[in-house]
Parts: C-alpha cells; structure tokens; sequence
C-alpha cells in the first residue's frame, strides 16, 4: 500500500512540475513575426524602435497621421467623419497617443518591437520587450504596476525578452475607448481572461476596463471597427 502511495506522489509530482515547465515555455514564447529568419523590418505590421528612438520621428509621425485626419475632414461633408487606418498607422497612433514619459528614449529602446494584426473584427496587438533594459523608475505609475505585477507573477520574465499584447475588440463608450471583458490579456503564448486578470494574477484590477480617451489630430474618436485589415475611426472634428 505505501508503496502504491509513493508511486501516485512520485507521478503527481512530475505531473506537476512538467505543468509548470510547459506554462513557463509558454508564457516566455516570443511570436513568430518576431523570431522568424525574416526580421520585424520585413514585416509590414511591425513597428522598430529605431522608428520612434527620437522625439523629432515621434513628431513626424504625429503630423503624419493628423495630415491623413486633415486630408478626409477637407474632402467629407458627412456629420460622423470616418479615417482608416493601416496595421502599421495603428501602431503609429499607438506610440504618438502614449504619455511623454512613457515614450522616453530610456523606455523606447527597451521595447525591441510592436506588432499589431486585424483579423476580421478583432485587434492583435503587442510589444516585445527587454524587460533587464526597462527602467521601472520612469514608467508612468500605472505603467509600473502592471510591468511589476507581472514580473512577480511570472518571476521566469526577469531579465529577458517577453511578449505582451491584447486581443479582442476594443469599443468606444462616451468618448472612451473600453476594452471589454472578451479581450484577452496575452502574455507569450498564454490568454489571460478578464478574470484571471482579476482573481488570479497579481495586476491592477482595472487594467482592461479603465477607459482610454483617444483623439487623432482634430478627430475626437466616438467610434471604431475593424474591417478588411484596417482600423476604422469615427468620430468628430474638434
């Protein structure tokens, strides 16, 4: 009899420790856009720090993205104007819509790459970082809760390249845009729902449903949808 327990605690433990070496392969996976033979520059969705490095390519992207705002309120007369934006053009906005700090030099070179994919009505988006390079002290306080929760979630992070993204369908409530309790928070090759998030992983508890507001140029975003590859906003001229 005691020998039949040895053998199913024997067999649960490795059970048990290969669970957790599968979930720390996972959770530190880096996606294939980033890793395969074919560099992030090849990759039309993707978007280099080398890009953003300085505050004058931050600015240029900037007057980019409000000259395209420009250009459809000159040539619409409708009352909801609507501006598409490319996979690449969102992360663009990503990047320009980020607090000054955030988009520091010091934390801009720790981020290696941003991806973003539109698959039918949904949004992939996410960032490859060096999470020994990121300087803590500089994030924004928000930043730095969720960067630290995951780090004490996940000690496996430290000190190396992580993927973490969102994946859903973001919608705009009041002006704001919400993220929802079907986006999934993505950490390497692992979906964290709403409520793991919540109950189970050491981050704020608003981190998907504090509402973001988003202005493009002169565009006060109300609305936006995914179609074709392409994000479409809609909103009001300001």
């Amino acid at each position: 009899m005691l020998k039949k327990i040895g053998l199913v605690a024997v067999l649960f433990l490795l059970g048990g420790g290969g669970w957790l070496a599968y979930t720390w392969q996972q959770v530190t996976y880096l996606p294939d856009w980033y890793t395969r033979q074919s560099t992030p520059e090849t990759v039309p969705s993707t978007l280099l720090p080398a890009q953003v490095d300085e505050p004058a390519e931050i600015e240029g992207l900037t007057f980019g993205l409000q000259q395209k705002v420009d250009r459809v309120l000159s040539t619409t007369s409708v009352q909801t104007p609507e501006v598409q934006l490319t996979a690449q053009e969102f992360n663009q906005f990503v990047v320009t819509s980020l607090p000054a700090q955030a988009r520091s030099p010091q934390v801009i070179s720790a981020v290696k790459a941003m991806n973003t994919q539109i698959e039918a009505d949904r949004l992939k988006t996410g960032i490859v970082v060096d999470t020994s390079a990121l300087p803590l002290d500089q994030l924004p306080s928000e930043y730095r809760a969720t960067v630290k929760g995951l780090l004490q979630s996940f000690p496996v992070l430290q000190d190396k390249e992580i993927y973490v993204g969102v994946e859903g369908k973001p919608q705009v409530q009041e002006g704001k845009v919400v993220l929802g309790e079907d986006v999934r928070l993505v950490v390497g090759n692992v979906r964290f729902s709403y409520a793991d998030i919540r109950d189970r992983i050491n981050l704020p508890p608003n981190l998907l449903d504090k509402p973001v507001n988003l202005q493009l140029g002169p565009l006060q975003i109300e609305d936006l949808n995914f179609q074709d590859q392409m994000v479409i906003l809609k909103g009001q001229a300001k």
